[in-house]
């Protein structure tokens, strides 16, 4: 074997490269689709909490209540390869995340009947890994 080839075999050896991938999610998905659940002016808070159960945050107004739906998906990738033992350097680094979320938003008036509601349905863009 000729000493070229011994120093590329031990070269790679030396290096070290690793992979991860992370999913995050926070809250609840929002289910069923709220375009199809809500009427504005018929539909009540307590048909809302027995639809999408409880809200991840509440506001209270002088003309009504606001409930707050969120759920948020983050996707991440990361390769490295470094020679770790003598020079710590590292070669190559590739790191991709996506983060996407879907809210709803809903307003009540004083009697708790549906004033007005927001929708927005962001995490079927995520690619896949």
């Amino acid at each position: 074997m000729s000493y070229g080839r011994i120093f590329l075999v031990l070269s790679l050896i030396a290096f070290s490269w690793g992979c991860s991938i992370g999913r995050v999610y926070v809250g609840s998905e929002i289910k069923p689709d709220p375009r199809e659940s809500i009427q504005v002016g018929l539909t009540t808070k307590s048909q809302i909490l027995e639809t999408f159960g409880p809200p991840d945050r509440i506001q209270k107004q002088y003309d009504g209540d606001i409930f707050v739906y969120a759920y948020l998906r983050k996707n991440s990738t990361k390769l490295t390869l470094e020679e770790p033992y003598l020079t710590n350097l590292t070669l190559f680094q590739y790191s991709k995340v996506q983060q996407k979320k879907d809210a709803l938003v809903i307003l009540f008036d004083k009697e708790g009947v549906v004033k007005n509601y927001g929708y927005q349905k962001g995490t079927q863009e995520l690619t896949p890994f």
